[in-house]
């Protein structure tokens, strides 16, 4: 019988035996490798951290106890012993289970992640909390070698050992980030696994101390004071203990038994002295080959077969280009090429943001600063005022982090630095915190900056070419995925290479879009010419800000605004502050009483899904927007005196 079917809550662990855990713990790894392979998702992390969660469980009591886990795509086997094993199927599925532990799932899980770094910084909240109550709740943080190049985890540390706090930090070393580790950290953790023969030696003579009858446990405490005195006194402490942390490991976290003993050893000193630093060393990838000899491949993944290959896309596309990412990779390498001054940074993303073959070719131009987007993005205002022309690529959601530093480090410098972000607009599986839906709201008012969305790859070189030689910040988004499909030779590209035309003569409607859901605008367009008998003009706009509708200032989008009786601006991204608003705003100065309707992204949080059943959830699919059209049809000729309308 399946011992995973038994568990229910993490108090059927606690019980079982060393068997029935290894036995559990084999299960656990085949329903993640049978669901991911199914959904896609983050598999190499959850496969090797089972042998751990397992044992914060039996250790600690949850959901009394909090567990904070950073990012929190690795709490698979997490979610699989606190009562949602029979959902597991679901996950990343629309209405299914989130890919990232999420706060409105399950009491289990404390904290709605997505993001590196922030754990410890929450948990200590947490714990300080429980220390004003007066409770004697535990916290733990799990937090993966990688997030330690993030420079939160320190100013957290900073704090961690003030007030005896009940709080266990596991840093879960697999010697492996989202792209290869780099930098000092990665070297300095290298040489702490180094002390495991120590660290097990250690262990091994307080358990021979403790089952001594009657004074077993005294002498173990007083070897402790012992050990502590000389390695004081004779031993260079580590970063931890230099911070006031009491240190254990490293520690094989494939181990439960050993793992069991250590966590329980951390609660004891913790409950006497305050947070506690156990390092634990964990297989990335651990029980399934492929993920093991690849884990890089197998960090996020699309669906695959039990053999361990990935299902690649095959989407038809020009120059036999698959994706926004191999695009921009492709014409960055042409524009590096011909500028020995291009150099690109990235924050742990080199696969992600496709820039393998850039830091092949030109290593002395790439920079990977690990999970350290603020640092990124001020190292590359340092690098352009040097005249250097740096490309920053990072996720859009990750780019949420650094609005100061491009304030300040970038556009109040003058810098002529790219931001180029992937996973723009609404983006699949990786739920809540992963969409791309702010960015343009939140960076457009910054001064100077210039910002490039395009539909396709074409636009998309184009706008890379532009914001190279634009001489001041810039940003270039797109989606995760490949281009828009819409006949593109039926478009109007404009002098000034700024936006398309659909449509030629007058329109009683203007309908103004960027990015992916051109080819939903178009298609919602010809639809809504077959049920009324109306033309629409369409515009592209593949520079979206700052925006230019002024007569003296490529005159052919103000030409458009002026004929349109009505204008209909659609876009993927958060109405509140986007180029919708302000579009509409700069119409109403320009052109009083003309109508102007939006069309936009009113939820603020987005919940996991497809691209497909995104848009759908936010009305930007191809039959809502044709409804919409036809609906503000109606509307304004219901309501042909009504002036500065915006709707």
């Amino acid at each position: 019988m399946s011992i995973l079917n038994r568990i229910n809550s993490p108090s059927d662990v606690k019980g079982l035996s060393r068997e029935e855990l290894d036995a559990l713990a084999s299960e656990i790894r085949r329903t993640i490798i049978e669901t991911v392979s199914k959904n896609g998702g983050h598999l190499a992390s959850n496969l090797g951290i089972v042998e751990l969660t397992l044992a914060l469980h039996r250790v600690f009591s949850f959901p009394t106890d909090s567990i904070v886990f950073d990012v929190g795509h690795q709490a698979y086997a997490h979610k699989l012993i606190t009562g949602r094993q029979k959902d597991f199927p679901t996950l990343r599925r629309h209405g299914g289970l989130s890919g990232f532990t999420n706060r409105e799932e399950s009491e289990y899980d404390a904290m709605t992640a997505g993001h590196s770094g922030s754990s410890l910084s929450y948990a200590i909240g947490i714990a300080e909390a429980n220390r004003i109550a007066g409770s004697d709740a535990w916290t733990v943080a799990v937090i993966g070698d990688g997030s330690f190049t993030n420079g939160m985890i320190y100013e957290a540390l900073n704090n961690a050992a003030s007030n005896n706090l009940r709080l266990i930090i596991v840093l879960n070393d697999n010697e492996m980030s989202i792209s290869q580790n780099v930098g000092s950290l990665s070297r300095y953790f290298s040489r702490m696994r180094s002390g495991k023969a120590y660290f097990t030696f250690k262990m091994v003579l307080e358990r021979i101390l403790c089952a001594i009858p009657l004074v077993g446990k005294g002498m173990a405490h007083a070897a402790r004071k012992v050990k502590d005195f000389f390695k004081r006194l004779l031993i260079t402490q580590n970063m931890f203990e230099s911070l006031g942390l009491k240190y254990f490991g490293p520690v094989d976290g494939n181990r439960q038994d050993k793992l069991c003993n250590v966590l329980t050893e951390a609660k004891i000193i913790a409950a006497e002295n305050g947070a506690v630093v156990v390092h634990v060393n964990t297989k990335k990838g651990c029980g399934f080959k492929p993920a093991e000899d690849s884990p890089e491949h197998f960090h996020s993944t699309g669906p695959f077969d039990p053999d361990g290959n990935l299902k690649l896309k095959t989407e038809h596309s020009a120059d036999n280009i698959h994706s926004f990412t191999e695009a921009f990779s492709r014409h960055l390498m042409f524009e590096a090429e011909r500028d020995d001054k291009i150099c690109v940074i990235t924050a742990a993303m080199t696969d992600g943001c496709g820039l393998a073959a850039f830091r092949e070719r030109y290593p002395d131009r790439f920079f990977d600063t690990g999970i350290a987007e603020e640092h990124a993005v001020a190292f590359a205002g340092g690098l352009s005022r040097q005249g250097m022309k740096p490309v920053a690529a990072i996720y859009s959601t990750f780019m949420q982090r650094v609005f100061d530093q491009v304030w300040h480090d970038v556009a109040l410098q003058g810098g002529n630095v790219v931001f180029v972000l992937s996973h723009g607009g609404v983006v699949p599986g990786d739920g809540v915190t992963h969409q791309g839906i702010y960015d343009v709201s939140l960076f457009s008012p910054v001064p100077n900056m210039t910002i490039y969305s395009p539909s396709c790859y074409h636009d998309l070189q184009a706008s890379l070419s532009m914001a190279l030689d634009g001489g001041g910040p810039a940003i270039v988004r797109y989606p995760k995925g490949a281009e828009a499909s819409y006949p593109r030779e039926e478009f109007t590209e404009t002098d000034g290479g700024r936006f398309k035309r659909f449509g030629s003569g007058r329109a009683r409607m203007l309908i103004v879009t960027y990015g992916r859901i051109t080819e939903n605008v178009y298609l919602a367009a010809k639809e809504f010419h077959e049920k009324t008998g109306e033309a629409c003009a369409l515009a592209v706009l593949y520079r979206i800000f700052p925006l230019q509708i002024d007569p003296h200032d490529e005159g052919a989008l103000f030409s458009l605004c002026e004929e349109a009786e009505e204008i209909l601006f659609a876009e993927e991204g958060i109405r509140r502050g986007g180029i919708g608003e302000r579009f509409a705003a700069d119409i109403a100065e320009r052109f009083p009483g003309k109508r102007v309707c939006i069309r936009a992204i009113d939820e603020g949080f987005l919940p996991h899904d497809t691209v497909d059943g995104l848009l759908r959830y936010v009305g930007l699919d191809k039959d809502a927007l044709s409804e919409w059209m036809c609906a503000e049809r109606d509307f304004a000729k219901a309501n042909q005196k009504t002036e500065n309308v915006i709707r």
